[in-house]
């Protein structure tokens, strides 16, 4: 089942459809990334890898697995092998069915939006996702926490490494299905959360024009300065304005703010 899974996410290019974003670009070499990789060897020997916990690092440049703790074979029934020809695309493709399409969603719904960070922003970049693995052999539902960070980003802001630490949930009677959310910090100081639970609120479709005051709305300028920005009437600015709190459902300006962070602005 799993190599079925693998190749419709290869065929159908699940996952690497937003990488095209990488292709034609110069990634800033780093004369110290073997040291990152040597790094986290060192974490993974002093944690001495509890039962349960495992480090993950994916190389964004070909989605390889540029390390990770081999205690995944023990607790999943996938070979180290499997996962270092595969990387990615065999992680995914080793979760639960349901779990491994949203889990590529996620991904992808993450770099979208560190595409459109400043350097420094980028940073500050953190996500936690719950999923499930399934056994290869006993097809055992093993459920995981794990929290996720970029771990080296070049100096023209490409994702190269990320860093994934997941912890196995043993109580998860309570689980029902994949679980996501992640978060980063604005150059304002602004932090802006995404959550699982809020995605219909990401789905509502904004014209063009509705984007665009938003996005000036959320550099914090006021419709004055959006009329000149856009070179509109304050009036129509207040059409906008108004369209947008009733499309979000909003009660008041700080509620819809709030909720365009949560919007595909682009």
């Amino acid at each position: 089942m799993e190599l079925g899974l693998l190749e419709e996410l290869k065929k159908q290019n699940k996952i690497s459809e937003f990488f095209s974003l990488w292709k034609g670009r110069e990634f800033v070499s780093y004369p110290g990334e073997k040291q990152l990789i040597a790094d986290l060897r060192k974490i993974a020997d002093g944690l001495g890898m509890r039962d349960g916990l495992i480090l993950g690092c994916f190389d964004y440049r070909d989605m390889s697995l540029a390390f990770f703790t081999e205690n995944i074979e023990q607790l999943s029934g996938y070979s180290a092998d499997f996962l270092r020809q595969n990387g990615l695309v065999g992680v995914i493709s080793a979760l639960h069915p349901q779990d491994a399409k949203e889990h590529a969603e996620f991904n992808n719904r993450i770099l979208r939006e560190f595409e459109k960070a400043s350097l420094s922003e980028k940073r500050t970049f953190e996500a936690s996702y719950t999923l499930r693995w399934l056994h290869k052999y006993t097809k055992e539902e093993i459920w995981f926490f794990v929290k996720a960070k970029p771990y080296f980003i070049d100096e023209d802001g490409n994702y190269i490494l990320d860093l994934h630490i997941g912890l196995k949930i043993t109580n998860n009677e309570s689980l029902k299905e994949y679980d996501w959310s992640f978060s980063y910090t604005k150059d304002s100081g602004r932090k802006i959360t995404f959550k699982k639970e809020n995605l219909d609120t990401t789905l509502l479709y904004l014209t063009r024009k509705e984007k665009e005051v938003a996005r000036w709305l959320l550099e914090g300028l006021d419709s004055n300065e959006i009329a000149d920005k856009m070179h509109i009437s304050v009036n129509t600015v207040f059409v906008h304005r108004k369209k947008l709190l009733k499309k979000l459902n909003a009660k008041s300006s700080v509620e819809l703010a709030k909720l365009l962070t949560m919007q595909d602005l682009m």
